[in-house]
């Protein structure tokens, strides 16, 4: 008789010589079809009616449970990403609250409230809540895709407080590279120059860029593998080329390019000790980045050039910056002086 296994259902029928097939099937009704197919088939001594089974990886895929959607999604969707960490352990969280168990279908608007209130009741950010539930609207959406669930239900996301950047000014960047100077790390100070200068992501841009990457006379830097997966191409200042060209004379035989025997860990301890000496608490390499594309909105440059610059791809991100540029309002206000009463 048919049985049910996961999402599939199992023939079952003993031949002649008393061995057992088992083929599966998507309905009931076509195992029950095939199994009185084969009982009549093997009673008549006939070969046996042909059976399309599934594919081992499909029959073990069953996303009606919240668990095995998850594991599914961090395999296919989110594995090889560059935020696969992050991705993942918001989907993780999400399966946490709910419970690997929950049946996907069960997931209603009103549930997916509560797990957003739960998230902000233990303190964390409306854009970290947001992440969250993204993760989640990526399971359901898959979901929805493999027949689980009709529709996605309505997701309410969070209000997030507009960005504000911490960035470093002149005063700031002369003590920050004075003190990796007096303490005698001295590439860590060039590192710094080179993401004030170029505006890089400290680790997967600055640090991960090969000698190949500098073009002629080490005017340009091109980064290859960026967080939207789009290369540019910036143009290096003068003190940035000098370093380039100083650190390729002497590193270029032994070293892949000019920062990439950088580790993370000595990175996070060099910058930890640097914020308590230097009471710096909130100045991360990250912060250089802001740096940079600062200065640029600051000089009056142009929010497309200094978009491309960055490498944003939605301008969006690129205006978050206008926010630290309250003068530019003045170049409007002579169109009310103009209409003064005198």
């Amino acid at each position: 008789m048919a049985r049910q296994r996961g999402n599939l259902w199992q023939a079952d029928v003993r031949q002649g010589d008393g061995t057992r097939l088992r083929p599966t099937f998507k309905t009931e009704s076509e195992a029950a079809h095939w199994e009185a197919e084969a009982r009549e088939a093997i009673r008549q001594g006939k070969p046996l009616p042909p059976s399309v089974r599934p594919s081992r990886r499909t029959s073990e895929r069953n996303l009606h449970l919240l668990g095995p959607l998850f594991d599914f999604v961090a395999r296919t969707e989110w594995a090889g990403k560059r935020a696969e960490i992050t991705l993942t352990a918001n989907g993780r969280h999400v399966c946490e609250f709910f419970g690997r168990n929950k049946p996907v279908a069960d997931i209603t608007a009103a549930d997916i409230a509560e797990m957003k209130l739960h998230f902000a009741e233990t303190g964390l950010a409306p854009a970290t809540v947001n992440r969250k539930t993204a993760a989640l609207s990526k399971m359901l959406s898959i979901a929805k895709d493999d027949g689980v669930i009709d529709a996605m239900p309505r997701i309410r996301w969070a209000m997030e407080e507009k960005t504000r950047f911490r960035y470093i000014d002149e005063r700031e960047e002369r003590a920050l590279l004075a003190y990796w100077e007096a303490n005698g790390m001295h590439s860590m100070r060039e590192l710094c120059i080179l993401l004030l200068d170029t505006g890089a992501r400290c680790f997967t841009e600055m640090i991960a860029a090969r000698w190949d990457a500098f073009g002629p006379g080490f005017k340009t830097v091109t980064f290859w593998h960026t967080k939207t997966n789009r290369p540019r191409t910036v143009p290096l200042t003068k003190r940035s080329q000098a370093i380039i060209a100083r650190l390729h004379q002497l590193k270029a035989h032994r070293t892949q390019g000019p920062f990439t025997g950088f580790k993370k860990s000595t990175m996070r301890n060099a910058w930890a000790t640097m914020r308590a000496v230097m009471q710096m608490q909130d100045v991360t390499p990250h912060t250089l980045r802001h740096t940079c594309i600062t200065r640029l909105v600051l000089g009056g440059v142009d929010i497309k050039r200094v978009m491309e610059w960055a490498g944003h791809t939605n301008v969006s991100t690129t205006m978050r910056y206008l926010q630290i540029r309250p003068s530019a309002l003045l170049d409007v206000l002579h169109v009310l002086e103009s209409g003064e009463a005198t």
